[in-house]
């Protein structure tokens, strides 16, 4: 249940850091995470998962208010692939970028701490 909730106030904080600053927070705060809880098991999984499920989110609630199913239909004209695989490049994307961010930073945590 602990994980759960560590899992939710991850995301939920990626959400609000992607909408309010943009993209590069996510790194930012996937580093702290990884610092915060490098003690802890499931670090990277955490991350990873939180990544996921806020762009997610994001994305949901993007095709909700808007057409975003046109733009995925135009972008994957340009790019030559299904609209849905831009969705799957972005929700990895963010995935990538906080278990990346939150691996390097956890690692020189217990590196620290090992001396």
């Amino acid at each position: 249940m602990k994980w759960l909730m560590q899992l939710f106030i991850l995301s939920v904080v990626f959400a609000a850091g992607t909408w309010f600053g943009g993209w590069w927070l996510v790194p930012v705060i996937g580093g702290l995470f990884g610092a915060w809880a490098a003690s802890q098991r499931l670090v990277l999984i955490t991350a990873t998962l939180a990544g996921a499920m806020s762009w997610g989110a994001l994305l949901a609630y993007d095709a909700s208010a808007g057409p975003l199913g046109q733009l995925l239909q135009l972008f994957g004209a340009i790019l030559h692939v299904p609209g849905s695989a831009l969705v799957v490049l972005a929700v990895a994307f963010a995935s990538l970028l906080a278990v990346s961010a939150a691996a390097f930073t956890r690692g020189v945590r217990v590196l620290a701490t090992a001396r």
